[in-house]
């Protein structure tokens, strides 16, 4: 629609202007010439309508288009950007927590190793006393055999002393006298 309107104000205008010419006795191919121009007029706002237009249409659309994309990547980043500063706004109750949470830990793995080396020191403890119990034990089986070794020793040589020929005279006399009892009752 917009090209015939365009079309014929283009040609009402070219006639009119060769209409006025012609009355004048000037150039006599004026008319032509303005005929000419016209149809040149017409085929080049036919080529801008046909083939200019729809790609600046195109170009326009695409331009918007990256335009709106951009607008999003900005939107975007710009979301990015507040969500790193409000961590960053909440770093230090963060790192804040964080220590606290260390020395707890901390605190806690001191009170479960200090527990394990009381517990470990008991059972080590009980174990010396065991050990010293057994060893008390074992040096007292063996001062008892050192001491009836040595009783026997003292005793065989008490024997040895006491017994002469004459003792060992009066043993045999004795019990032969022992043995004439028993045999009497």
């Amino acid at each position: 629609m917009l090209q015939r309107t365009s079309l014929f104000l283009l040609l009402n205008a070219t006639f009119l202007l060769a209409a006025e010419e012609g009355h004048g006795g000037g150039d006599p191919l004026l008319p032509y010439k303005w005929i000419n121009f016209a149809i040149l007029a017409v085929l080049l706002l036919f080529a801008v309508l046909r083939y200019l237009l729809p790609m600046l249409n195109e170009r326009s659309a695409a331009i918007q288009k990256d335009l709106a994309a951009s607008r999003e990547q900005v939107a975007q980043a710009e979301a990015r950007i507040r969500e790193l500063e409000a961590k960053l706004s909440n770093f230090d109750q963060e790192l804040a927590g964080i220590r606290t949470r260390m020395s707890e830990e901390r605190a806690a793995e001191a009170t479960r190793i200090s527990t394990q080396t009381a517990a470990l020191l008991e059972k080590v403890q009980a174990q010396y006393a065991l050990e010293v119990a057994n060893t008390a034990k074992v040096a007292e089986q063996n001062l008892r055999a050192f001491t009836a070794e040595k009783a026997l020793e003292l005793a065989e040589a008490r024997l040895r002393a006491e017994q002469s020929s004459s003792a060992q005279g009066g043993l045999v006399d004795s019990f032969v006298q022992d043995l004439k009892k028993v045999s009497a009752n």
